[in-house]
């Protein structure tokens, strides 16, 4: 299979290696995604998994958007995706796409919209500009819940502009997104966020210098991302932006916790250890230290609570740490023998906060 050629590698890979981009360079590549966006829309085409990673930059550093393996064909499409797609089928509620650029109607197993890749789009930008997803948390089913109470926060040094257009493209309703509207992309494409920009010459323009391979990397030599894999839940890595203390657009509290209807089709590897309605909350490749030999064990927590550690490789149930018996309280019983685990990217802290949102949500 012969493919075009991007040379200049991902818009995740450029966000790394910059920390964050400009807002001037946020805006070129903004519009460059637009612009391609309305073209797929404009054929009734729906991406469902626009992300940094799926930007790619051609050699001299336009975006081009790649991976249509997700992609969902509208009543009126003009292009023949599958010799049986139909718009209409179950396929257009199923969950694609990666967690933390998925929007709300997804987790209620809403039909896909061209709005799904609006709220993406929102997202990249944020994360272009932060060096973050907005909705970033210590495992999947964390983030899910960020959105689904729309916990948003925006750091200080966001222009107004910027967190307008953010803001709307972030909408719960669909619809309401710019772009999704009665009056199509016209509504975007004349934000505030984009003025100045030339929309019938943008792809002769000259884009934003490419910064070479030689950011900083993870130990395992990879740049980490914000990747939907059941068996990495939590992995994500430390953005040097901080956006904790910017402000908040929200439309239920930060501790509230929703049911999402389809999260337990996203445990499907790990199903066999849940019981019925039961959900993994953070899952981790963790070493289980011993005397002699460590090996290696996945560490699940769920929201029942329970805490157990399974063979990965047999897919076999290693032990089961015992909560209280008392289902209110969420602390350790006195044990016959101390377990002790290692994770190798040091998510202690994340594990913490996974505790700690499930004690918060049993008081």
């Amino acid at each position: 299979m012969a493919l075009e050629s991007c040379e200049g590698g991902e818009l995740f890979d450029q966000i790394t290696r910059k920390g964050q981009l400009s807002e001037n360079d946020a805006r070129f590549y903004a519009a460059e995604v637009v612009d391609a966006l309305e073209y797929i829309h404009g054929m009734g085409l729906i991406h469902r998994d626009i992300k940094p990673e799926n930007l790619l930059f051609t050699a001299d550093g336009h975006i081009k958007i790649a991976d249509f393996g997700s992609v969902k064909p509208t009543h009126d499409s003009k292009i023949t995706v599958l010799p049986n797609a139909s718009a209409s089928d179950d396929k257009a509620c199923t969950f694609v796409g990666t967690a933390a650029y998925v929007p709300p109607e997804v987790l209620n197993s809403s039909p896909a919209t061209i709005g799904n890749d609006l709220w993406a789009l929102g997202c990249t930008l944020y994360q272009m500009l932060s060096g973050t997803s907005p909705f970033k948390d210590a495992s999947e089913w964390l983030i899910f819940q960020r959105i689904i109470a729309r916990d948003l926060k925006f750091p200080d040094y966001f222009s107004d502009e910027a967190r307008d257009l953010i803001d709307k493209l972030l909408d719960v309703d669909p619809s309401r997104r710019p772009g999704a509207g009665a009056d199509g992309y016209a509504s975007l494409k004349s934000h505030a966020f984009f003025a100045g920009v030339n929309w019938q010459d943008l792809r002769n323009q000259t884009p934003p210098k490419l910064v070479p391979v030689s950011g900083s990397q993870s130990p395992e030599g990879e740049y980490e991302r914000d990747v939907w894999n059941p068996s990495h839940i939590g992995d994500g890595f430390t953005s040097p932006a901080d956006v904790n203390g910017g402000s908040t657009s929200s439309s239920e509290s930060p501790g509230h916790i929703t049911r999402i209807a389809s999260i337990d089709s996203f445990d499907s590897k790990w199903q066999q250890f849940l019981e019925p309605g039961e959900s993994v909350i953070m899952i981790s490749n963790v070493k289980k230290i011993r005397r002699l030999a460590n090996k290696k064990v996945q560490l699940i927590l769920t929201n029942k609570p329970k805490l157990i550690y399974v063979d990965p490789s047999k897919l076999m149930l290693q032990g089961d740490i015992t909560w209280s018996d008392d289902p209110s309280e969420l602390s350790v019983q006195v044990p016959k023998k101390v377990v002790s685990f290692e994770d190798a990217k040091q998510r202690a802290t994340q594990w913490k906060k996974a505790v700690e949102t499930l004690q918060n949500r049993l008081k």
